[in-house]
């Protein structure tokens, strides 16, 4: 059997932050590690399932979070789940270059209260 992957870290200028609208966003429930208060959230909430957590850490001293990660919800009516999530702290990133016309994507990127980036996608259409 390979490994199985239960956690994601998430490097954040604004650990609390982050966790409190991806727990919103996501619709589970925000929950702290002791010892460090790393906060982290699940589908189930529970730290003895094997479901995928996502875990919220301050950015070390000195450093930007290297945003190296989107985590990519979907499925939804992307109007309504921007404004959405935009009330919830998420701030729209714009997407258009001095000089250009703005991109026509089906997507919208988007960046946490704690600064990581993610892109809504549409519900997809197999």
């Amino acid at each position: 059997m390979g490994s199985v992957l239960t956690e994601i870290v998430i490097e954040s200028t604004d650990p609390a932050g982050a966790a409190e609208f991806w727990s919103a966003a996501l619709g589970w429930q925000r929950q702290e590690y002791a010892p460090g208060n790393v906060q982290w959230i699940s589908a189930s909430g529970d730290p003895e399932e094997h479901d995928l957590n996502l875990d919220f850490v301050r950015v070390r001293h000195g450093h930007e979070p290297t945003n190296r990660l989107y985590v990519n919800p979907s499925g939804c009516d992307l109007p309504d789940e921007v404004e959405r999530l935009c009330g919830l702290g998420a701030t729209r990133v714009d997407t258009t270059g001095a000089g250009t016309k703005e991109r026509q994507t089906p997507w919208v990127p988007l960046v946490d209260p704690g600064g990581t980036g993610l892109t809504l996608l549409p519900a997809r259409v197999d």
